[in-house]
C-alpha cells in the first residue's frame, strides 16, 4: 500500500491535472436553420485534458462524426484530430477540423490549419487560410446543398 510523503499534498494541489473524458451527442438542424435542406449531426467527442494551476488548459482531442443530410440521405463521416489551448480569454484550435469521407472512404474535404476564438463571445478571432470558421459554408456544400440564407 502507497501511502503519501509527508509535505506532499501541497506539491500535489500545484501540479497539472490530467482529466479524460467522452462525449456523445446527436443534433437535428430543421432546413432553413443551417442548410438549405435537415442536417443530422452524431458525433463522439474524446477529450485528454491538462489543467494546470494557472487556470490554462490544453486539450487533445478526437472526434468520430457522421453527417447526414436527412432529405437525400447522403452521410459523411470524419474522423478530426486537434488540440485546444485555453488562455488568456482566447480557445486557439489547432489540427484537423474537417477531414469528410463519403462511404466509399473518399476523402471530400480536408481544413487543416488553427482558430482562434474569444472565450467569452465566442468570436472568431482570427484563422490560417486552409479553416473555414463558418461551419454551414462547408457542410452543407459538401452533403449537397446550401448554406441557409
Amino acid at each position: 500500500m502507497l501511502a503519501p510523503v509527508a509535505g506532499s499534498t501541497a506539491a500535489w494541489a500545484d501540479s497539472p491535472q490530467h482529466v479524460r473524458s467522452t462525449f456523445s451527442s446527436e443534433e437535428t438542424v430543421p432546413a432553413g436553420q443551417l442548410c438549405d435542406f435537415t442536417y443530422h449531426n452524431d458525433f463522439t467527442l474524446i477529450t485528454n485534458a491538462v489543467i494546470f494551476p494557472d487556470g490554462t488548459e490544453i486539450d487533445q482531442d478526437v472526434i468520430h462524426a457522421t453527417h447526414t443530410n436527412e432529405d437525400t440521405g447522403f452521410k459523411l463521416t470524419e474522423t478530426d484530430y486537434f488540440s485546444l489551448q485555453f488562455r488568456a480569454g482566447q480557445v486557439k484550435e489547432v489540427g484537423i477540423q474537417w477531414h469528410l469521407r463519403n462511404a466509399d472512404g473518399k476523402l471530400l474535404v480536408v481544413h487543416a490549419g488553427n482558430i482562434v476564438f474569444s472565450d467569452t463571445t465566442g468570436d472568431v478571432v482570427s484563422f490560417t487560410p486552409n479553416t473555414n470558421p463558418d461551419f454551414g459554408a462547408v457542410i452543407c456544400p459538401a452533403l449537397g446543398g446550401h448554406p441557409a440564407s
